[in-house]
């Protein structure tokens, strides 16, 4: 077997010698299989999900054993809108299911509190309207997407491709009223882990006067 940092030379290949090519798979490095894939996505996403844990955003285990969780029950302490007076609600939870075909499909993310968020990208029967998914966003990032949405945060929300036309269309009649975003905190990282910053101690000393 060839190494990769040496010449051709250094390899021993003289010319006149015949190579032959040896795929990975029959070197013995085997791919993984959809259902490690899966396993393995599931296992980074949980820590995503440690990492959004806290004031805001609490969750507890539906379906699995961390780190494999496959089904979130979530809850969410921002201030919402549930109805075009606008009345305001300030928890709302939600259960994230990850599908046998995930991550190639996306979250289903149903709301359970009612009534339903009252936002152009929330169907009425309760289910988020993520737009697109792409496979390369973590199910934490995910989370915290679909919050920004109860937010009302005015770079997310999506009035062309509308779940729900009701709130949609009192959307955009209010849209300059300055009542978006409806909350503004700020939501939790999901690809840091939470610490605790200690100030440093600070060293006591005397000054003394020179003689």
């Amino acid at each position: 077997m060839l190494e990769g940092d040496k010449s051709m030379e250094e390899n021993g290949v003289r010319d006149g010698m015949t190579l032959r090519v040896i795929p990975a798979t029959d070197a013995g490095h085997t791919s993984l299989t959809p259902q490690e894939i899966r396993k393995k996505r599931i296992m980074h996403d949980y820590q995503e999900m440690m990492n959004i844990r806290g004031d805001i955003i609490q969750w507890r285990v539906l379906k699995g054993e961390p780190p494999y969780v496959e089904k979130y029950e979530v809850t969410v302490f921002v201030r919402s809108i549930i109805n075009d007076s606008p009345l305001y609600r300030d928890s709302h939870t939600v259960k994230v299911t990850l599908p046998s075909n995930y991550p190639n499909a996306a979250p289903d993310i149903v709301m359970i509190s009612k009534p339903i968020v009252f936002h152009p990208n929330w169907w009425p029967n309760g289910k988020w309207c993520f737009g697109e998914w792409t496979i390369s966003e973590g199910l934490g990032h995910h989370i915290v997407r679909m919050v920004r949405t109860m937010q009302y945060d005015l770079d997310i929300t999506n009035e062309r491709s509308p779940a729900n036309s009701e709130a949609n269309d009192w959307y955009m009649r209010n849209r300059n009223r300055a009542l978006f975003p409806c909350d503004k905190q700020s939501l939790p990282d999901p690809t840091h882990k939470k610490f605790r910053i200690q100030a440093p101690k600070k060293k006591k000393f005397e000054i003394k006067q020179s003689q």
